[in-house]
């Protein structure tokens, strides 16, 4: 993944990270809006519930008690005795009495009525209950009439819904079969019916509602959305806090992984899981024929967009992160898949492996290296592995890993030799077969008497320890003719050729075999 799609994801994260903890707090500023009012609505409704039900039973037992004394009908004491229990029932407005010619109420005597009241429904216990009831007096509101045998009792519909209330909330009370009482309100209809049908609550038409049903009558308490609007934002700044403590979160948690994505680290690890590492190979001269006999594999890191990264800039990292064993595996793969062929078919070429401190301590790469040679059927001898003095710093476990390569057959070389302060201990204790003279002591050839001295003391360490003598860093024909003085066997740097992809590599290496005996030849000229 590139750093401009990493960026580009990581600017939609954090805008993400702003944009939905708000939203949730909205959200949330929202949900317990509708919670709280959906709580106190239930509340009120239940309270106006009971209320109904208290009132309407109230009135009921009195209708009930009046039917069952021994009043005459419509006599002045009667009519006094109904003025009075109408007095003293909070509920009942009036009492009044009707049957054949005889009518009258707690107001006093009056004419049978022409229309009988409608009935809405029938109690269990057989009181009638009508829902608009109109009294003789046309300026007198519908009233609840409750009927009992003859005599019958008013009530106002509005104690049913004599219930404190919140500003907003609106109350109505209507019948189990969907009747409302007293005078429509804008909604409460349409509430009432979608009650009776199914809902018991929800948002719907610009109202939040809720019922409660407790005897023959059902309360809904709505509140319009204008209202829920209003207490949102209280909510909302309650919530808000908690909103930004998120969102902060996030947008850490969201750098974080930024910083991860365009940490070399990241790079390097989607580099190992992709497979991004090809190999360059430096031709290793036979000083005395002139004849290319081997290459030293150099790893080198392609990025997506083409960028070739040299191992000095990852391999550090490598180290350190523990990556560099499956670069290993990959240099090993790559390396027998482009020359096991050539290496198969003649026995004398070899090719060297640099071997990392991780590698020689664990020893973790010799089973795939085992399994790649012995699949093409290369030799273990035509393998040369190289390690530095650096990665040798743990020289115990070192030492075993070196014989377990040794003794397999791989040709064991120290790689720049001379560069630490350690290289003379490593030479008497470690199981080698090859020196290779780094190139800061080839570069002294030519120099001053005493940097010169120094080379050919190592060259001669080398040779009384009867181990094969690699220089690297050759540059110019005077270093060359030097080490040939000085019976250096192999040789690798730009006087021959620079690193190469396998292809340069292969065309050279083929190119030097009919021209191995020419005395002088410029290896160069066939590439």
């Amino acid at each position: 993944m590139n750093s401009s799609r990493i960026s580009s994801q990581g600017m939609l994260l954090a805008l993400l990270s702003v944009i939905v903890p708000l939203v949730l707090t909205f959200a949330g500023g929202w949900l317990l809006t509708t919670y709280v009012a959906n709580e106190r609505l239930h509340t009120l409704a239940q309270i106006a519930s009971q209320r109904a039900s208290a009132t309407f039973e109230q009135a009921s037992q009195t209708l009930k008690n009046v039917a069952l004394t021994d009043l005459q009908p419509c006599t002045p004491e009667s009519i006094e005795q109904m003025r009075m229990i109408a007095m003293n029932t909070f509920s009942v407005e009036s009492v009044g009495y009707e049957e054949d010619v005889f009518a009258c109420t707690s107001w006093g005597a009056t004419s049978p009525r022409a229309t009988k009241w409608p009935e809405d429904f029938v109690t269990e216990d057989g009181v009638k209950v009508s829902i608009e009831a109109y009294d003789d007096n046309p300026l007198i509101k519908p009233m609840l009439a409750l009927q009992f045998a003859a005599f019958n009792v008013l009530v106002d519909p509005e104690q049913f819904r004599e219930v404190d209330l919140d500003e907003g909330i609106k109350l109505a009370v209507g019948t189990r079969q969907g009747r409302l009482l007293g005078p429509a309100r804008p909604n409460m209809a349409s509430f009432l019916a979608l009650v009776h049908q199914g809902p018991t609550h929800g948002l719907k038409d610009g109202f939040l509602y809720t019922s409660a049903a407790q005897g023959n009558f059902t309360v809904i308490a709505a509140i319009p959305r204008q209202e829920l609007l209003r207490s949102l934002w209280k909510h909302v700044l309650y919530l808000l806090p908690v909103g930004l403590i998120v969102s902060a979160a996030l947008l850490l948690v969201n750098l974080r992984w930024w910083r991860r994505k365009l940490s070399p680290l990241n790079a390097l690890e989607q580099a190992v899981r992709r497979n991004e590492f090809l190999v360059h190979y430096q031709p290793i001269i036979e000083i005395e024929s002139h004849r290319c006999i081997g290459a030293e594999a150099l790893v080198r890191w392609q990025k997506t967009d083409g960028t070739i990264v040299y191992p000095d800039h990852f391999i550090p990292l490598a180290e350190s992160s523990g990556l560099i064993e499956g670069i290993t595996n990959q240099v090993i793969q790559t390396v027998l898949n482009d020359l096991g062929t050539i290496l198969a078919s003649d026995r004398s070429m070899h090719v060297a492996l640099n071997l990392a401190a991780a590698d020689v301590c664990t020893g973790h790469f010799l089973p795939k290296l085992l399994e790649e040679v012995q699949r093409l059927d290369v030799l273990p001898g035509q393998i040369w592995l190289e390690v530095t003095e650096r990665s040798l710093l743990d020289p115990a476990p070192a030492k075993i890993t070196i014989e377990r390569a040794r003794n397999a057959g791989f040709i064991i070389a120290l790689d720049d030799f001379g560069t630490g302060y350690s290289s003379l201990q490593y030479l008497q204790q470690l199981p080698l077969d090859a020196l290779k003279i780094d190139r800061s002591f080839v570069e002294q050839v030519g120099a001053a008497a005493e940097k010169t001295l120094l080379v050919t003391h190592v060259i001669q360490m080398g040779r009384a320890l009867e181990l094969t003598l690699i220089a690297e860093g050759v540059e110019t024909t005077g270093q060359l003719d030097y080490l040939r003085a000085n019976q250096v066997r192999y040789a690798q740097g730009w006087l021959f050729a620079k690193a190469m992809d396998c292809a340069q590599f292969k065309k050279l290496y083929w190119a030097s075999r009919p021209l191995a005996l020419r005395h002088g030849y410029d290896v160069n000229e066939s590439s």
